[in-house]
């Protein structure tokens, strides 16, 4: 059985952190991007409100070659005359969304710029682990209860009701998921903290 190289590991774990750490800024400048990108395209129609939502499958001819059947669950909407509170909770969803994403980020990039320092388990890197749990999860929540409010109000200034939540709740699925696995190891790292300093108490 081949023994590996401790030196070798150490090398290609610090090389991943490397990578790991380039890898959040980058999602850093794209959260950026991709925020700015919404809410231009929020209000990218002259005075109205331009929103993505849900809606029920339907029939449309896609414009591919000479037009093909297809279908959508999807529809961008441009409305006039959505009320203010509306207005301020379609751009607070973008902004709580898009915030809660780039903080879960910079407490990634910096749990990692500390393992590459050779800091594991410390109160540090548990409350770190701990806020991006929390990001995450007011990413997903407060992302979309804002951007449901929002639709709601867009919904009513054209006559009608927007029953989509349960698309916004599945939207939201992947990031609470992630929450709960950045909790998991917000576990993990407090109970490495206290069997660590139990074994230097043995020491």
């Amino acid at each position: 059985m081949a023994v590996r190289d401790p030196a070798l590991q150490t090398k290609r774990d610090r090389g991943d952190l490397a990578t790991a750490i380039g890898v959040g800024a980058l999602a850093i400048g794209f959260l950026l991007f991709d925020g700015v990108r919404q809410i231009t395209e929020l209000f990218s129609a002259p005075d109205a409100v331009t929103v993505r939502a849900p809606a029920s499958a339907q029939t449309i001819t896609a414009d591919i070659a000479d037009g093909v059947p297809a279908s959508t669950d999807i529809v961008i909407l441009s409305v006039e005359d959505v009320n203010v509170v509306s207005i301020v909770s379609l751009l607070l969803g973008v902004v709580i969304s898009t915030l809660g994403l780039i903080a879960t980020a910079v407490f990634a990039t910096l749990v990692c710029r500390r393992l590459l320092r050779n800091v594991v388990f410390d109160r540090v890197n548990t409350r770190l682990a701990f806020a991006a749990s929390v990001g995450l999860l007011v990413a997903g929540l407060g992302g979309m209860w804002f951007h449901n409010m929002g639709l709601n109000g867009v919904f009513a200034a054209i006559g009608g009701e927007f029953d989509g939540q349960t698309a916004l709740l599945m939207d939201a699925i992947p990031t609470l998921i992630a929450a709960f696995a950045v909790g998991v190891l917000v576990i993990v790292f407090r109970r490495g903290s206290v069997l660590q300093k139990d074994t230097e108490g043995l020491v």
